[in-house]
This record gives structure tokens, C-alpha cells and sequence, in this order.
């Protein structure tokens, strides 16, 4: 397989990947990986890091910069060192240092806080609280609906005991529901510690007849914000007032307007007893009872990519005292979600008090609420790592291509160290999902064959055969006659490729049929115009990669598919060219046409041009 790609061009590339390098801590050790972008404060992405390991598995570049290659294996295996779902990013040293909580407008009524990862605005007299990540644009209007979460919609039902005589008393017995909103009486914006408070209170009256309201009680609503980590504490107090008791108590911790956000909110997660229940997928009711009775935790995330889903995790403090959790639906979509409470009755004068945890994050993967719940449990271990999630495939893909590549290194990985990555691959693997688990998306799976295609082929396990079926099974079905459904261009390149490492070791009929659909399936008018970098790159090494098994007779030679593979080759190469910028000693890539250059597409075009799949596919028949 020929590279497409000069020495002196190689070597530019890799220099504008050293300058993205930026110093980071994590569990108090250091690290160094790439920031996505020159700018300052930008984090550490796994996934981009995951992408350059890869290509710094290349026996060529390892020689070219054998210390960035070191750098970036510590880099994934030191984030993803436990089995399951790794953190998103880590926080470059620059943007740690700089950490603090900002409170820009104080006006309850018009607040604005920011934290070193969410923005806060809203309206606290009418008990609205608006958050979204800071990586978002900054939006007003009906545009910042879209964007994040509304704590809001709560309300009180409760009873008053004794206090209030004759008529008036009896009635007032019956419970009844009260608006939290409505009753709002006050309301602030202060520091507290290296955080802020943000609360607002709310006068309790009873109106057993027109024109008659008893005072029974306060509730008061508390937000509080912090620079350590990126939690959002919830406590909610209530206070009963001298003359009575209050009895038969729900109190409610609720998020609204959730059918606004862009893209919709469409999976749910309950943790109970330990464990986690996902809801069946579909449709939201209008009025769906979630659970009934103790609840550990509950998740919420949005429809779309994986890497860029927007994710809401709450962790009632005490879970036992959950009474329900509701949620209304508005056009199949979740609108309002309403976590009951019950709380015991108070004495006149008494007060009870509920907290919840709540972590807004961006980026989910198989197994994102179980490790949300561990972060809410412990969020200093939220230090330095961004909240969300990210799918293990990609650094799987990279520390695999780094083992099956090792023998051909001019400068050798010492044993041990070979060893230990062994470890980490072996105990990854062994953590991934069983077949019959709920479906990964597209690009994660054929990142997960490409793992598997490489841990076979360094002497893998029957259990690695299986799941290597299981998981090319699971894109045979994705890659119809029209192509792999619903997914993007770099999906699409990603399964191409993972169908021709599959079929180089299981060229049976139900592989190559599937690789064929997915190459025909691609109309080179989807290149115009130009997608992003990163999507060019994944379909020109998909190509390349059926051009070289057609060429070498380990898949039958298709007329029609090394045609549209050609044309498309010639295309991407084409558009790819003009995504190349000079910088001094540097050559850059943009992400888009005229966008700016960053650390994950300079990867993905290494990929694309170089030869990093030639050693899997330049191997002796290995069945599977």
C-alpha cells in the first residue's frame, strides 16, 4: 500500500501535532496530550489523542518521533485505566490554574454565572435556572432553550396539622398541591467560598376558601456552584411555620422545557439496587411513570452523535426517600421530569431538608450512567477530567495497531512496557459489552473491530473470535443496499474499513456482500461540497484499504466497486489537498473548508495517506 505523503510533508504535520502537546495532572500524576486547538484552556480530547496514537502506530512516524508516540499511549491508558466508560477530556494544567466561579450579573432576576464548565443565567424571582456547557455558543431567546437545561417546574403537596381552628381548620386538613413559582418571595445571587449560592423562597399559603390564605411555611430552593468540580448541588428546605404541622409531604426536585433542547432528549437510564435500568427506547408518553419507590440515580441524554450528546445525571442524596419519578411528554419528546420526594411530617416550627447532586455533561457511551453515578458518589475524582463520556473503541483501536505494528519499529517499545499495554487491551476487551447488549453507534462498533481484528491476529482468545463475528455481524446489518442507515460520512468510511479488515479474515459471502453495499452506497456527490476533514479522511483509508485487498486477491475484484472506490478516491484526495495550510516549519489541516486547523483531522489525514492498516492486511490468511 503506497504512501500518498513525502517525508518532508510527514514531518510538518507531526510538527504542528508536538505543538498542540499541553501539560495536564490526573489522580496527581502528570500527563501530557494534545489539545484539540491552539486556543488556551482547550482540553485534552480522548478521542483526539485516541486518533494520533493510532497513526503514531505507524512503524513510520513512531521512527519520526518515537517520543510523541510514548507520550500519547501514556496519555490513553492513564484516562481510560479502568475497564468501562472514559472520561471524555482531560483539562489541560493552564485551565485548572485558572479555574474559578464568576458571577457576572448578580440581579436575581437576570443572573449570570459562570464556572469553569457551565454557564448559568435566568430568572430566580420567577425560579427559573438555565445551564449549558460553556462550549456552547452563547444564545438568548428561544435559541438558549435549545441549548442546556431549566431547573424549574416544582411544587409542594402537603397538609397542615392542627394550628388553625373551627372551619378553616377542618378544611385545611386536605392536602393539597401548591406551585412553587407562584409563591416565589425572594430571591439571590451571592459568593460563597470559591463557589456561588444561587436560591430563591417561596411563601406557603393555604387557601381552603375564595379570598381566605393561611401562612404555613416557607421553601426555600438552594443551587450552589463550585470551581473543584462541575456538580450542581440541589437542597431544598422546608420550614413549617409556628402555628402548624405540616404532614403528607411531597416535595419535588424537577427540570423543564427539556422538548426544546436540539437535539431532543430520547434515553433514559434508573439506577436501583445497584445497578442501572434503561428504558425501553421509543416515544416518551404525555404522563409516563418512570419509577415507583427508591431511586439511586437518573439519567436523561439526547438522540444524535455520541461524542457531542448532551447528558443530565441526577443522584438523590437520600434515594430511599424517593417517592416517584414522572415525566410528561410532549411530541414523543421528554418536557417535563418531576422526582417526588417524601419527606416526614414536621412539627410546627420544624424543617426538613432533601439534596440531590446534578451533572450537566456533554458525551455518553455504553456504560455512561453507571459511571456518572460513580462520579456524582465521588466527584474529586471529577478533578482535572471533563464530566462526559466517550466511547473505549477508538483508544482500544490505537493501543491494539501499537501492539500488532511493534515487531516493525526501529526504535522497540521495552517488554515491559509492551506487557502492561497488553493488560490494559486484555482488560478492556474483557469489559466490553456482551453481543446481545443494546446497539453501539455505527463508527464506535467498526472502531471496536478494528481492536478485535488486531487483538486476533496477535493471538487472540475465542472469546475475542466471538465478539469479532458479533460486531461485524452488527455493520453487516447497518450496511444495506443503500448503505450503513443513518449514519455520517465518517461512520460510513469507518465501516467500510472495518468490513475490509473483516473480510480479510473472514471472507465469507455475508462480509464481502456488505463491503460491496457499503462502498456502492457512497455517491461521490456526497463530497460536494466538501464535508468535514475528519470525514474525508475515514472514507479515503476505507478505500484504500478494499483497493489494496482487491489488488493483493484477498477479495474478489469488483468492477463496479474498485470503479466508484477510484472515483471517490480521487476525490476526497482532491478536496483533502485543499484543507493543507503552511505555517513556518509547520503544515497545518483545517476541519473544514475554511475552517481553522486542529489536532484530530492532522491525525485523520496521516491516517488516510500513510499505510496503517497494511500490516493487518499484508498478514497470512488468519480465519476467524
Amino acid at each position: 500500500m503506497p504512501d500518498l505523503l513525502h517525508p518532508q510533508e510527514r514531518d510538518r504535520l507531526l510538527a504542528a501535532l508536538r505543538r498542540r502537546l499541553r501539560r495536564a495532572a490526573l489522580d496527581g500524576r502528570p500527563l501530557s496530550g494534545l489539545a484539540r486547538t491552539e486556543a488556551p484552556g482547550a482540553p485534552l480530547a480522548l478521542r483526539d489523542n485516541a486518533l494520533a496514537a493510532e497513526a503514531m502506530a505507524i512503524p513510520a512516524l513512531r521512527e519520526a518521533d518515537p517520543g510523541l508516540a510514548d507520550t500519547l499511549l501514556h496519555f490513553l491508558t492513564a484516562v481510560a485505566e479502568e475497564p468501562g466508560a472514559p472520561s471524555r477530556a482531560v483539562r489541560p494544567a493552564e485551565a485548572e490554574a485558572a479555574a474559578r466561579v464568576e458571577i457576572l450579573r448578580d440581579n436575581p432576576a437576570d443572573l449570570r454565572v459562570l464556572t469553569p464548565w457551565h454557564e448559568f443565567t435566568g430568572d430566580l424571582a420567577h425560579g427559573l435556572l438555565r445551564q449549558r456547557m460553556r462550549d456552547e455558543p452563547s444564545a438568548s431567546g428561544e435559541a438558549a432553550g435549545r441549548r442546556g437545561v431549566l431547573h424549574s417546574g416544582n411544587m409542594a403537596r402537603l397538609r397542615a396539622v392542627g394550628g388553625v381552628p373551627g372551619l378553616l381548620g377542618r378544611l385545611s386538613l386536605r392536602a393539597r398541591t401548591l406551585d412553587v413559582e407562584d409563591a416565589i418571595t425572594a430571591a439571590g445571587v451571592q459568593p460563597e467560598g470559591a463557589g456561588a449560592l444561587l436560591w430563591h423562597e417561596s411563601a406557603l399559603r393555604l387557601r381552603p376558601l375564595p379570598g381566605v390564605s393561611l401562612p404555613i411555611g416557607t421553601l426555600r430552593y438552594e443551587y450552589r456552584v463550585s470551581a473543584a468540580d462541575p456538580l450542581l448541588r440541589l437542597t431544598v428546605v422546608l420550614r413549617a411555620g409556628t402555628r402548624a404541622g405540616l404532614a403528607a409531604l411531597r416535595l419535588t426536585t424537577a427540570a423543564d422545557a427539556l422538548s426544546e433542547a436540539e437535539p431532543p432528549f430520547a434515553h433514559a437510564s434508573l439506577g436501583r439496587d445497584g445497578g442501572q435500568v434503561p428504558r425501553a427506547e421509543g416515544p416518551f408518553g404525555e404522563d409516563e411513570l418512570l419509577a415507583q419507590g427508591p431511586l439511586d440515580s437518573l439519567h436523561l441524554w439526547q438522540s444524535g452523535p455520541a461524542e457531542e450528546a448532551l447528558a443530565l445525571h441526577l443522584r438523590p442524596r437520600a434515594g430511599e426517600a424517593v417517592f416517584s419519578a414522572r415525566l410528561r411528554g410532549r411530541e414523543g419528546a421528554p418536557h417535563w421530569l418531576v422526582l417526588r420526594h417524601a419527606l416526614p411530617d414536621l412539627a410546627p416550627g420544624g424543617t426538613a431538608t432533601l439534596r440531590e447532586d446534578r451533572l450537566l455533561a456533554r458525551g455518553v457511551a455504553h456504560g455512561t450512567p453507571a459511571a456518572a453515578l460513580r462520579l456524582l458518589r465521588d466527584p474529586a475524582a471529577l478533578a482535572g477530567r471533563d464530566p462526559g463520556q466517550a466511547g473505549i473503541g477508538a483508544p482500544l483501536a490505537a493501543v491494539a495497531a501499537t501492539l500488532l505494528n511493534a515487531p516493525a519499529f526501529a526504535h522497540p517499545i521495552p517488554r515491559d512496557r509492551l506487557g502492561a499495554l497488553q493488560d490494559w487491551l486484555d482488560r478492556q476487551v474483557a469489559a466490553l459489552p456482551e453481543e446481545e447488549a443494546a446497539a453501539l453507534p455505527l463508527e464506535e462498533t467498526a472502531l471496536l473491530v478494528l481492536a478485535l481484528d488486531a487483538a486476533w491476529r496477535l493471538g487472540g482468545l475465542p472469546g475475542d473470535r466471538r465478539r469479532l463475528r458479533a460486531l461485524l455481524a452488527r455493520l453487516v446489518a447497518a450496511a444495506g443496499p443503500e448503505g450503513p442507515a443513518g449514519a455520517d460520512l465518517a461512520g460510513r468510511g469507518a465501516a467500510i474499513l472495518a468490513l475490509a479488515r473483516g473480510g480479510s479474515l473472514i471472507p465469507e459471502p455475508w462480509v464481502l456482500d456488505a463491503l460491496r453495499h457499503a462502498v456502492l452506497a457512497l455517491d461521490p456527490a456526497a463530497l460536494s461540497p466538501p464535508p468535514a476533514t475528519r470525514a474525508l479522511a475515514a472514507v479515503l483509508r476505507g478505500l484504500r484499504a478494499v483497493e489494496y485487498l482487491a489488488g493483493t486477491g484477498r477479495i474478489p475484484p469488483d468492477a463496479a466497486v474498485l470503479a466508484r472506490a477510484a472515483a471517490l478516491r480521487e476525490a476526497s484526495l482532491a478536496a483533502l489537498s485543499g484543507r493543507l495550510r503552511a505555517e513556518g516549519d509547520r503544515l497545518e489541516v483545517l476541519a473544514e473548508e475554511g475552517g481553522e486547523a486542529d489536532a484530530p483531522s492532522t491525525a485523520a489525514l496521516l491516517l488516510a495517506v500513510l499505510s496503517p492498516d497494511e500490516a493487518a492486511l499484508s498478514m497470512g490468511m488468519v480465519t476467524a
